[in-house]
C-alpha cells in the first residue's frame, strides 16, 4: 500500500517543523542527560524537572498532526487528537499513580507542548500547504 500525500508544506513551514522537532528532541536529551549529571539544569530546576513532558508531547502531537495535514485528514480530527492527548496527560498524571508519580505540573507542561504544536499546525493549515502533483510522484 502506497501512501500518497495530497499536500506538501512550503519551505518555511518545513523548516519550522524541523526546528520544533529538534527543539523537542534537544530538550528531551537535556532532561535525560541530567539523570547522569545532577549539575546540568535547563533555565531552573523547576522547569528542568518537567521539561520532558512538554517536549515529548510536542514531538508526538506535532509529528502525527503534521503527517495528517499532509494526508488531508480533516483538521477537526487533529483537534480531537490534541484534546485526547491533553486528557490522557491529565489522567496519567493524576489518576494513574501506579504507573507514574502523580504530578499535575507535568500535565500542565504537557498541555503547553500540545498547545505550541497546535498553534503551528493551525498556522500551517492556513498558510503553509500547497497541493502536490500526483503525476510527479
Amino acid at each position: 500500500m502506497k501512501i500518497t500525500y495530497k499536500y506538501s508544506s512550503t519551505k518555511s513551514f518545513s523548516i519550522g517543523f524541523a526546528v520544533l522537532i529538534c527543539i523537542g528532541f534537544l530538550l528531551t536529551l537535556a532532561r535525560w542527560y541530567s539523570v547522569f549529571n545532577n549539575d546540568f539544569v535547563i533555565i531552573n530546576s523547576e522547569i528542568h524537572s518537567h521539561i520532558s513532558n512538554l517536549s515529548l508531547s510536542l514531538i508526538a502531537y506535532l509529528g502525527i498532526g503534521y503527517s495528517w495535514l499532509l494526508l488531508d485528514v480533516k483538521f477537526r480530527f487533529i483537534e480531537i487528537l490534541g484534546m485526547a492527548m491533553i486528557a490522557g496527560n491529565f489522567i496519567c498524571e493524576t489518576l494513574m499513580g501506579f504507573m507514574n508519580t502523580p504530578d499535575i505540573i507535568d500535565a500542565i507542561y504537557g498541555t503547553m507542548g500540545i498547545v505550541v504544536a497546535f498553534l503551528f499546525l493551525a498556522i500551517t493549515k492556513k498558510y503553509g500547504l500547497m497541493p502536490t502533483n500526483p503525476e510527479k510522484l
